[in-house]
């Protein structure tokens, strides 16, 4: 069964709602008739190292020349045939890659935002794994941390503290960043996070229904489902740690996933990363106090045959039309009269460990970076924009890393300490991003600016029992 790592905030829901025979697909009795009052962020993490210069590719200017010449074979078209959609409002011209159309309209529509040059600050590695952890982390050129950014997060945000599902990590393991977060289920489909499936799905009493959804089993049968919560009765960690997976399979066993209808005609890729996305959209519009959400879209380690749209082989390509349809259906799932407020309330961030050499190698393909793009999107986004730009070193010899990449010339923090600021309302980025300091908003987000506050640290958290100090 998937492993559940979090505090007992579900205690309102008790082990009982198991047996209390909710309708599958019924919206939760708790959950609020509109659209949540409060912020979520969802991070999209890019694993693999994603090339920024393809999905984000110069299309005029100096930066065009030298892109053309440091990719002969790789460079995505500025027109004709595979040409880059053109990105309003990105100085001397920048475009999105050609199977990224659902990202364009949304950034025509002024909510997507594109930021260059964004990554880690030195000391810079190339290393995937190094890369994740600390960028997850939060904390660059350090792996020692014992959280992750998220975590320290919620644990200094001050949320109530009967919130159903704080956070949720989309995948079979659990988001490094967040690490040690007790507040987080980590799930890869809502339909597996059960313990009554496969051999045992007839071993539940509310298995047992007509056509109008009334329980037609004896009272007397009692199956798996009624049967754990005697077993788990007693006072050892084991049976705690079985109530509150209890509590939780309380809530999303109910929600039948499978039978989910998208709001608004959104249509999924039916492919993994449409998949959790589609799940992170039906939790979100239960109601049930989603504040942060993690999900990962791998494949982006392009060393060889990265592929071009000119021709009938784009595995890049390919990866690419999977994030820009699946993140225009959770935006269109979440717009509109079905779901009001939802797209306000929701910001998307999507960020890669690091990008890929300027110039392509002799595979056909390119070589581990440093500096790429970030995105957002949501209602709340100062979209149709490219950010960064002012900072931003260009493409030339001489302005790249170490004459071979793009220079990081935002830090990643900056981006996200302003999303935890305007949307999510939290300042304290002395505890979520250890060592940060002299931050300033690009704008990228609409809301209220908070005085940053550095103080804390990391280990405020642990003296404090994890929770705000």
């Amino acid at each position: 069964m998937t492993s559940l790592d979090r505090r007992d905030f579900l205690k309102l829901c008790g082990a009982g709602a198991l047996t209390a025979g909710v309708v599958p697909g019924a919206r939760l009795a708790f959950a609020a008739p509109e659209a949540n009052a409060y912020d979520t962020l969802v991070i999209v993490f890019l694993r693999g190292g994603c090339d920024g210069l393809s999905l984000v590719p110069p299309t005029g200017g100096n930066d065009r020349a030298h892109y053309e010449i440091a990719r002969p074979d790789l460079a995505i078209p500025a027109s004709g045939t595979g040409a880059a959609l053109p990105l309003a409002n990105s100085g001397s011209g920048w475009g999105l890659h050609p199977r990224a159309a659902a990202l364009h309209a949304l950034y025509q529509a002024n909510k997507l935002a594109v930021v260059l040059g964004a990554g880690m600050p030195a000391p810079v590695t190339r290393s995937h794994f190094d890369a994740q952890q600390t960028m997850e982390y939060g904390t660059p050129g350090s792996t020692g941390s014992g959280t992750g950014w998220l975590t320290r997060h919620l644990t200094s945000a001050g949320l109530p503290a009967n919130i159903t599902i704080p956070a949720l990590s989309a995948g079979s393991i659990t988001a490094s960043s967040l690490l040690a977060s007790t507040e987080a289920i980590t799930m890869g489909n809502g339909n597996d996070f059960r313990v009554d499936s496969s051999a045992w799905s007839w071993n539940a009493r509310d298995h047992y229904r007509d056509d109008n959804g009334n329980i037609t089993a004896p009272a007397s049968f009692r199956g798996l489902v009624e049967c754990l919560p005697d077993l788990w009765a007693g006072n050892s960690a084991l049976e705690a740690a079985g109530r509150q997976t209890l509590d939780a399979l309380s809530i999303i066993r109910p929600m039948n996933f499978g039978n989910y209808a998208p709001g608004n005609g959104a249509s999924y890729p039916n492919d993994g990363f449409g998949n959790q996305l589609k799940m992170i959209a039906q939790i979100l519009k239960a109601d049930l106090g989603l504040r942060v959400a993690a999900i990962d879209v791998g494949g982006w380690d392009t060393h060889n045959g990265q592929g071009v749209p000119t021709s009938g082989y784009d595995p890049f390509g390919n990866t690419v039309e999977s994030l820009a349809r699946g993140l225009a259906a959770f935006y269109t799932d979440l717009d509109g009269a079905g779901a009001a407020g939802y797209t306000s309330r929701t910001s998307i961030v999507v960020m890669s460990e690091f990008g890929r050499r300027m110039r392509q190698n002799g595979s056909d393909g390119t070589d581990h970076g440093y500096g790429n793009m970030m995105m957002a999107l949501g209602g709340s986004v100062n979209g149709g924009r490219v950010y960064g730009l002012d900072v931003f070193a260009g493409l030339a010899d001489q302005a790249l890393f170490e004459g071979e990449d793009v220079m990081v010339t935002t830090d990643f923090r900056r981006v996200l300490s302003e999303a935890l600021i305007r949307r999510l309302g939290n300042p304290r980025l002395g505890r979520i991003f250890p060592g940060y300091g002299g931050y300033s908003p690009i704008g990228v987000f609409q809301g209220t600016d908070l005085p940053p506050d550095y103080s804390g640290g990391q280990d405020a958290i642990f003296r404090s029992g994890f929770e705000p100090a």
